[in-house]
């Protein structure tokens, strides 16, 4: 997938807006790359915000992945590739982030309104029952989206995620609640110049090292691996990217994962500081019959330090979704990583 900084654009003179029927707007896009990608299409949100997705081909089932906070579709590109024609692939971006436009009303940027988002990505591209995969807090979304659309639900793959609260494991639990009590006190403008100021120190010199070393990013993900991230953080929206961190830590899947019976694959990282590997064994305990991938040296940048063992075991599940369904995996029979019953 190409490499872009995100915008909202459009040419009217290639926009057609569907002004009846479906709410979904087509349009080509404007962004110059360096290698074919598939158009930009659009799926209209509740507050009549542009949502972008993308249809990437395939055949078959439908998978459809669900970025994280303050990232955008580049996470999944190694996934994306190995992946190949074997499904029908789906990606897409949340309000305020990527190419999707900036929230038109921030307070309904909710978990329950991201996944809200979701079903009408679900609806323009017309699918109608998907494997949800999903980053970070997309988890959150996925997640919900069982108790929301559990008929829409062929299986789940939360990577390196919450199912609740996030800031309450955030770093340390000694130290997440009082950054989530700093976070809710930031004004707007001041979430302007986090975002500015955050894109610009992740170049500087030393910088990149010094999150390895912290655990921010993991040891083999390359800084030019990185580039991308930052690219996205300077062009977010700051309200949006405020609503959402405020709709996360208000959010808990916790009484819905006991009920979740589509097949699911948790994927957890040993030093994940975002989203602590606890978390994700806690999820697959939880979830019946879940499958859980343990990344001991995985951070909270997993999907790019540790594309294989992730893409190897989501070709595993998906192929047995396909034939008989998921079944347990011992330790010996998964490499890289280990597949655990949960």
């Amino acid at each position: 997938m190409p490499r872009w900084k995100c915008t909202c654009v459009r040419s009217k003179a290639t926009t057609k807006a569907r002004l009846a029927g479906s709410p979904e707007i087509e349009t080509q896009a404007m962004w110059s790359t360096t290698m074919s990608e598939p158009v930009t299409k659009w799926a209209i949100a509740a507050d009549g915000t542009s949502v972008a997705y993308w249809d990437h081909g395939g055949e078959g089932l439908p998978v459809i992945f669900t970025n994280g906070y303050a990232t955008s579709t580049y996470y999944w590109d190694g996934l994306v590739e190995a992946l190949g024609e074997s499904v029908r692939v789906i990606t897409w971006d949340l309000r305020g982030h990527g190419r999707s436009c900036a929230a038109r009303d921030p307070a309904s940027l909710t978990v329950e309104g991201c996944t809200d988002d979701l079903r009408r990505v679900m609806d323009a591209a017309g699918v109608e029952r998907a494997v949800l995969v999903a980053f970070s807090f997309g988890c959150q979304i996925v997640l919900e989206a069982w108790r929301q659309m559990p008929e829409r639900i062929a299986g789940l793959v939360p990577i390196l995620g919450p199912f609740e609260r996030p800031f309450d494991t955030l770093v340390d639990p000694r130290v997440g609640p009082g950054l989530y009590k700093l976070f809710r006190r930031v004004r707007p403008p001041v979430v302007a110049t986090l975002l500015r100021a955050s894109a610009r120190a992740g170049r500087l010199p030393g910088v990149h090292r010094l999150a390895q070393l912290s655990g921010v990013v993991g040891r083999g993900v390359s800084a030019a691996a990185m580039t991308p991230f930052y690219e996205t953080l300077a062009g977010i929206d700051p309200p949006s990217w405020h609503a959402l961190g405020l709709a996360a830590q208000e959010h808990s899947a916790r009484d819905v994962l006991e009920s979740i019976s589509a097949p699911t694959l948790v994927v957890a990282g040993g030093r994940d500081v975002f989203s602590p590997g606890a978390l994700g064994r806690e999820m697959a305990a939880l979830i019946p019959g879940a499958r859980l991938l343990w990344l001991a040296e995985a951070t909270h940048t997993g999907l790019l330090g540790h594309p294989d063992a992730i893409a190897q075991a989501l070709r595993t599940y998906l192929d047995d979704l396909r034939s008989e369904g998921p079944g347990q995996k011992t330790p010996e029979q998964e490499t890289p990583g280990q597949m655990l019953p949960a």
